[in-house]
């Protein structure tokens, strides 16, 4: 059984540093507007590791130590006996969100512009610009990890002195439609899937993501929350597809790397002549239809105008499959909650989930395994990946302020925080590599990520899958024939984009 591994020796190198620093600390003067700076909490509560020049290092963002500025017009680093080092005028408002204080024997290390700069005994940081002018900032997340979120929010309006508002809002893309039409507020900065960007962009809601540095996320999760040619949301993780199976019920071995569809329907034959159900997943979902499209030879997924056909033969070879599989006992058809229930019992030997059922597995000591999709006869099963992301609303009353958020929420040690025990692969690629030391389970997720496919953030695909939520279900229970059932989704998908 796979399980999540911590590794020891972290944790003790962090002790010693929290020790050490707690004397360093009067040694560090900062100076915003040369008056002497205060920060809101001890450094030596902020370490968290962050992967630099190729090591994990205990460090803390240079910016928890500080104001959240309008504009910087100077900075100037003081270190190793009065040396002075100042940074290039254009990358002043983004130093203290790249740069990380690293305590040692010596007093502090900081490390900047990507490691190009390492100032070892640094002694002072003065700083001279214009503070923002602090207001309430409303923030609107979702899904899974709310209350760990809301802690890194919370955290975050601490250091700074901002106020939080921090909600729970489902399907916040038709509550921002509301607040919007009915004149309210907006939130300064909600989370978002790739699916919610057609009909918020379109009824101009957002601010487009600009000048903003990108270099560090993976280019997958920006073009899953990009859209015409404008990025809408600044990524934060994603959730990928994997298929779960008990291991109490199926020998390890039984599934190997590069299994076939075919190796799996001979091993749910199987299961199924011992007596037990071989798999669930809620088969109605285009969402769990479209790596068996990829699998049976479906290219390209998103046709130029951003639609997705569901007439072609990929299409129908797929939901041929699936049907075989209904029809011979072999896929139990359940949505999730009771896909998950079954397989918790060991009722069901194996489901098509996402990276998100993960640590409630565990929680549940289920003896359970993941692994990659199967094969299928024209190519992989490519899993989706289902990205979310930070948006600004076009009326937030405090777009530099969320803006400031943002650069904050982009740090890897925040996101890899957050993923780590969640099960989910942060945006920022530097963070993954803390997560391939701590995570068992890192293999298949990054292998699903290299094979995956972003949710599209086409109008289109929002279309299609509510088409194929309602058609599919006629298909699936034998009330349609696929070809019958299939050109007319295609029909009612097209009448609905003209």
């Amino acid at each position: 059984m796979f399980h999540r591994r911590f590794l020891t020796n972290c944790a003790v190198l962090l002790m010693v540093c929290t020790v050490s620093l707690s004397v360093q600390i009067a040694a560090l003067d900062i100076q915003i507007n040369g008056s002497r700076h205060q920060p809101s909490a001890s450094p030596s509560t902020l370490l968290r590791s962050r992967f630099l020049n190729g090591e994990s290092f205990p460090s803390l963002s240079l910016d928890e130590l500080l104001p959240v500025f309008f504009a910087i017009d100077r900075i100037r680093i003081l270190y190793n006996d009065n040396q002075e080092y100042s940074p290039a005028s254009d990358s002043l408002e983004l130093f203290p969100y790249r740069s990380y204080l690293i305590p040692g024997e010596n007093g502090y290390s900081l490390f900047a512009d990507g490691g190009e700069t390492q100032l070892s005994r640094v002694e002072g940081i003065e700083i001279d610009g214009e503070l923002i002018s602090v207001e309430e900032l409303e923030v609107w997340i979702a899904w899974e990890g709310v209350s760990l979120l809301k802690q890194e929010l919370s955290r975050w309006g601490e250091l700074h002195g901002v106020p939080m508002r921090i909600n729970e809002v489902p399907k916040s893309d038709s509550k921002l439609m509301s607040v919007l039409r009915g004149g309210g507020k907006p939130p300064d900065l909600l989370l978002l899937q790739s699916d919610y960007l057609p009909a918020l962009t379109a009824s101009n809601a957002l601010q487009p993501i600009v000048r903003f540095p990108l270099e560090e996320f993976s280019s997958k999760s920006l073009d899953a929350l990009s859209l015409n040619g404008r990025l809408w949301a600044l990524p934060f993780y994603c959730d990928a597809q994997m298929l779960f199976y008990r291991e109490d019920l199926i020998p390890e071995e039984r599934i190997s790397a590069g299994w076939t569809l075919d190796e799996y329907s001979v091993l749910a034959r199987e299961l199924k002549n011992r007596g037990i159900s071989p798999a669930a997943w809620n088969a109605y979902s285009a969402y769990w239809l479209i790596p068996f499209q990829i699998g049976f030879g479906k290219k390209p997924l998103v046709e130029a105008d951003g639609s997705i056909r569901a007439d072609d033969q990929a299409t129908r070879q797929a939901v041929e499959f699936i049907r075989r599989q209904i029809d011979a006992g072999l896929l139990d058809l359940r949505e999730r909650d009771s896909m998950f229930s079954r397989f918790i019992a060991g009722e069901v030997a194996m489901m098509l989930s996402a990276s998100f059922s993960i640590p409630e597995l565990e929680r549940l000591d289920v003896p359970f395994g993941v692994h990659p999709f199967p094969r299928g006869p024209a190519d992989a099963m490519r899993p989706l990946l289902d990205f979310k992301g930070f948006a600004i609303p076009r009326k937030t009353r405090h777009p530099l302020l969320a803006r400031r958020l943002m650069l904050s929420l982009s740090d890897p040690a925040l996101q890899h925080n957050f993923c780590s025990g969640l099960s989910k692969l942060p945006a920022v690629e530097s963070a993954w590599e803390l997560t391939r030391a701590e995570s068992d389970y890192y293999p298949v997720l990054r292998k699903a990520y290299e094979e995956g496919v972003p949710v599209p953030s086409t109008k289109g695909y929002k279309v299609y899958k509510n088409t194929l939520w309602k058609m599919l279900r006629f298909i699936l229970n034998g009330q349609l024939g696929i070809d019958q059932g299939l050109n007319q989704a295609q029909q009612l998908i097209e009448n609905q984009l003209q």
